[in-house]
């Protein structure tokens, strides 16, 4: 008998043991838990040139009134400026919420690669969140503050629920990490300034080569440059003669041939638009005329450009990855796309025009006959 109560007392004793344990588990993910409010959760990082130090890196903060906080600090590495803000900072710094990284263009131009290797290697920083080049006063653009908005974070200026559109291009931080590392295709990122009533003023888009910018394309060649990659929804093009459409829907179709002179594409673009502004008595097929005209002249004016650059932006690489052999594909920017042919056609068809116009032009009409 005092056998097996010994027994049942060590089964009852290892079963206490373990229920303990299993609380203890589930406790232990808590310990480590930090007050809200003695933490600082920036949303945008600057990445500068310092003026003793490599990198100058600016954190924006803001709280809950909409004003903004500004912390800046100088290193020869990103962490290390970091590790300084940190420092000196009477709250932690977490990079969790980080959403947009702004980088001035004297960086981007002598390469981003460790700012984007950073990005990606930081356990806290998410690979969802944008990348832009400041075209401008670094400093200005970093400190500049408009009335204090809650509602508006900087960020939504790249978000397609928000202030986005297709007059800007939009790359995040994983996409440019696969984009530098890409033997087919080049990063597009959009460039800005401090605005005047408004925080951002886009400026058009920095071309990349690898990890280096090495040009630029203005607002209009960014909107065809969108529009090339299938991002054109709220898109507005102007033509000739104080006309303007929607783009309701594009489709593109690619031809590829590859000869002997090397590879070579033929792009059909067919755009179904809606009118929204145009001077009385402008027909439909005048109008098809002159946007086909225009835009099939400012697409292949903007390849040309781009292929000046020596930057595969458009992805045409992606096209032909298929195709090539593996020898191909790694010199595909060196050898091959400086030798691409690129031809752009593009078709267009209205849906219907503007009806109030005409609506009021009858409703004048009306009024003389009672007038009379």
């Amino acid at each position: 008998m005092a056998t097996k109560e010994g027994e049942y007392m060590n089964m009852r004793t290892i079963k206490t043991l373990i229920v303990a344990l299993s609380m203890i588990m589930l406790l232990s993910g808590c310990w480590d838990t930090k007050d809200i409010n003695k933490q600082y959760l920036p949303v945008v990082m600057g990445v500068g040139k310092g003026k003793t130090e490599k990198y100058r890196i600016v954190l924006q903060i803001p709280d809950a009134s909409g004003k903004t906080q500004i912390l800046d600090k100088e290193a020869k590495s990103i962490s290390k400026a970091i590790d300084l803000i940190r420092t000196d900072s009477e709250k932690s710094i977490e990079l969790v919420h980080l959403r947009l990284m702004l980088i001035d263009r004297k960086v981007a131009e002598q390469g981003i690669e460790n700012i984007i290797d950073f990005a990606v290697r930081a356990n806290d920083i998410s690979i969802k969140g944008l990348v832009a080049v400041i075209d401008g006063d670094f400093e200005k653009t970093m400190y500049h503050q408009i009335s204090p908005t809650p509602e508006i974070s900087s960020y939504d200026f790249f978000s397609q629920d928000a202030g986005w559109t297709p007059n800007q291009s939009i790359v995040r931080i994983w996409e440019a990490y696969q984009n530098e590392n890409s033997y087919t295709e080049d990063m597009a990122i959009p460039m800005l300034k401090n605005g005047v009533r408004t925080l951002f003023t886009f400026r058009g888009t920095a071309v990349m080569r690898n990890d280096r910018m090495v040009g630029t394309l203005n607002q209009e060649e960014t909107l065809l440059f969108n529009l090339f990659k299938g991002k054109y929804s709220g898109g507005t093009i102007e033509v000739a003669q104080n006309t303007s459409v929607l783009i309701q829907d594009a489709k593109i179709k690619h031809r590829t041939q590859w000869s002997e002179k090397g590879p070579s594409i033929q792009t059909d673009i067919t755009l179904d638009v809606v009118i929204t502004e145009s001077p009385e008595g402008k027909g439909n097929a005048v109008i098809e005329k002159e946007m086909k005209e225009q835009l099939s002249r400012q697409f292949n004016q903007t390849v040309r450009k781009i292929h000046s650059l020596k930057s595969d932006v458009l992805g045409i690489g992606m096209i032909f990855r298929p195709k090539m052999s593996e020898k191909q594909l790694k010199e595909w920017k060196t050898e091959w796309f400086p030798k691409l042919e690129q031809d752009i056609n593009v078709r267009v068809n209205v849906l219907n025009e503007i009806y109030f116009k005409e609506n009021a032009n009858d409703n004048k009409s009306q009024g003389k006959m009672l007038k009379k």
